[in-house]
């Protein structure tokens, strides 16, 4: 299965932005259709010959992800790519996706428990049964979150410029009547 999203330009507003290649297998209407491997956090590790996790990982397939993303650069089909992310959207991202579900984890559970005690039902079956309600809603609020974050243009990852370009392998006009 592969990750699709669509993912706007946004404005670093002069903030760090963390970059990776990609390359580019298709352009629709000012759409970049890219491509990347998702690395393993072992690639640079002075002790990953003796680790437990780079072996791991050495087992385990290379997911690519795939994400839609607006062409201001004038990337071709073939092109390898930079896309940098900013920062700054990272760690709001980090801390959504974290913070939010925790909180709906904690706040059902401690409501489930207290309600559940108070009608004389176990008082642990209510603390795991809410704990989930909340944390299932604010899983979806943290996923709609998102999603709006993304439609507004506000996904902080865009394409920064073309590292390399491939020659083209559809003939132009120019090389048709040139030939002829």
């Amino acid at each position: 299965a592969q990750d699709l999203a669509l993912v706007c330009p946004a404005s670093t507003g002069g903030g760090a932005v963390i970059e990776e290649q990609a390359r580019v297998i298709r352009v629709i209407n000012g759409v970049a259709e890219i491509v990347t491997q998702r690395p393993s956090a072992c690639g640079s590790c002075a002790a990953k010959q003796g680790c437990g996790t780079s072996m791991l990982a050495a087992w385990l397939p290379h997911r690519q992800l795939n994400f839609h993303i607006v062409n201001d650069i004038d990337a071709r089909v073939g092109d390898l790519v930079v896309v940098g992310l900013d920062e700054r959207v990272l760690q709001r991202g980090s801390l959504l996706l974290y913070a939010v579900p925790l909180a709906g984890l904690l706040t059902g559970a401690i409501a489930g428990e207290r309600l559940f005690a108070q009608f004389g039902w176990s008082s642990e079956l209510g603390a795991v049964l809410l704990g989930l309600l909340g944390l299932t809603v604010s899983l979806g609020l943290v996923r709609r979150s998102a999603a709006e974050r993304v439609i507004a243009g506000e996904g902080g990852i865009r394409l920064l410029r073309v590292a390399g370009r491939t020659l083209s392998l559809k003939p132009d006009d120019s090389m048709l009547t040139n030939g002829r």
